[in-house]
């Protein structure tokens, strides 16, 4: 029997979409659109935050002076209430995503059990 994985994550796109998490991370993000000062500084410092990154990745060291304004950037949006929930409902759709992902790599773990570390109880 050939099993076509890509249309099992198709369907688990479509679920997805249909979660409380992923409903929830679409009305925050809306909330947050609706704020224009709020939406502006949250685009800004996720622009900042990815150049900063880019630069490390390039290897590139970031000056005081563009982590100083990185971390000012961080600061003020983490003051928007509007930014809050949304980090909020983020967590909670990460946490679903870090559970799919464990049972989703679960055959490949048990491949290699033999070598890993057994946990002790």
């Amino acid at each position: 029997m050939v099993v076509n994985i890509y249309d099992t994550a198709n369907e688990l796109e479509r679920q997805m979409r249909e979660t409380q998490e992923y409903q929830d991370l679409q009305a925050a993000f809306a909330k947050l659109k609706a704020d224009s000062d709020a939406f502006e500084l949250f685009k800004k410092f996720q622009q900042s935050q990815m150049q900063a990154q880019q630069k490390q990745m390039a290897g590139q060291e970031l000056s005081k002076d563009e982590i100083k304004a990185v971390q000012d950037l961080a600061k003020e949006v983490g003051q928007k209430q509007s930014v809050i929930a949304l980090m909020e409902v983020e967590r909670r759709v990460d946490n679903m995503m870090q559970e799919l992902n464990k049972v989703i790599t679960k055959p490949i773990q048990d491949i290699y059990q033999d070598i890993m570390p057994q946990k002790q109880n």
